[in-house]
């Protein structure tokens, strides 16, 4: 089946025809650049599977539950399930405590790495101190307008324009601050909301743990604008992906042992003993 075109039935397939050469565990993710990251994180004789999307994975893992098999461990990111009231359908699913991976990257030492690659340190000092708060902190916050606006659109089914929540658009290199009027005026483009109403949902969203409304896409891309002027001086050619890779190659084991993914993962195994997964 070519790249790309995998859905839950043949990716069940896939993995029951490997078990015919493979008696260790599968780990099925939801992405190539997941893959990247598990695969630094697992045992060898752990097979590591691309997914191909997260509807992938579930339907992949209820199917394989159908058939009683055994070794198979599905992970997916959270992104609004929790915040909606949508439970894992399998005890063989885990999820990330926050919105996704990319957030839960940024949120460990990880993010440190990528600051010592790309960041001027005189130029990051001055922010800190300028703004009272440290880049995870100021990151964090900025990531929340574009998330509290993408939760608010999903929790209400609000008719507005998605596709022009984009961070290029509405955050200055110069200063690293959100337009937020402009973002608000932007997805109302073709809108039958009012600008007082769409304002008016998003600040009646309840509180919840920030982390999981916002979304990793969005601060990988926020914090590359960053970098270009107001905490370092990247060049343009230095993208969103250069600085995921260099997030991935910075998480290491220890720091996913501290997460409730990586405790998710543990208690998998003392469940499933002989289909280990991490190293």
């Amino acid at each position: 089946m070519p790249l790309g075109h995998k859905d839950p039935g043949s990716l069940a397939a896939e993995v029951k025809m490997t078990r015919t050469l493979h008696n260790g565990s599968f780990l099925i993710v939801e992405g190539r650049d997941d893959r990247k990251l598990w695969l630094a994180l697992c045992r060898n004789d752990c097979d590591v599977v691309d997914g191909e999307g997260k509807n992938n994975v579930v339907g992949c893992i209820q199917k394989l539950d159908d058939e009683d098999f055994r070794g198979a461990l599905g992970v997916t990111d959270d992104d609004y399930d929790s915040l909606m009231g949508k439970p894992l359908v399998s005890r063989n699913l885990v999820a990330t405590e926050t919105h996704d991976l990319e957030c839960l990257l940024i949120r460990s030492p990880a993010l440190e790495r990528v600051l010592a690659e790309f960041g001027a340190p005189e130029k990051i000092d001055e922010f800190e101190k300028a703004s009272g708060v440290d880049v995870r902190t100021a990151l964090l916050d900025r990531a929340l307008r574009f998330g509290r606006l993408r939760w608010a659109a999903l929790k209400f089914e609000l008719d507005i324009n998605r596709d022009a929540i984009r961070v290029a658009r509405f955050v200055s290199t110069e200063t690293w601050d959100v337009d937020y009027d402009g973002l608000i005026r932007a997805t109302l483009d073709g809108s039958s909301e009012s600008e007082n109403s769409l304002r008016g949902y998003v600040e009646s969203l309840p509180d919840a743990d920030p982390w999981i409304i916002a979304q990793g896409h969005d601060m990988v891309r926020i914090l590359r604008m960053g970098l270009r002027q107001a905490l370092g001086e990247i060049p343009n050619s230095i993208g969103a992906e250069q600085i995921s890779r260099v997030l991935r190659a910075g998480f290491h084991s220890e720091h996913l042992y501290c997460t409730v993914l990586g405790k998710s993962v543990r208690s998998w195994e003392a469940i499933n003993p002989t289909y280990p997964v991490l190293k």
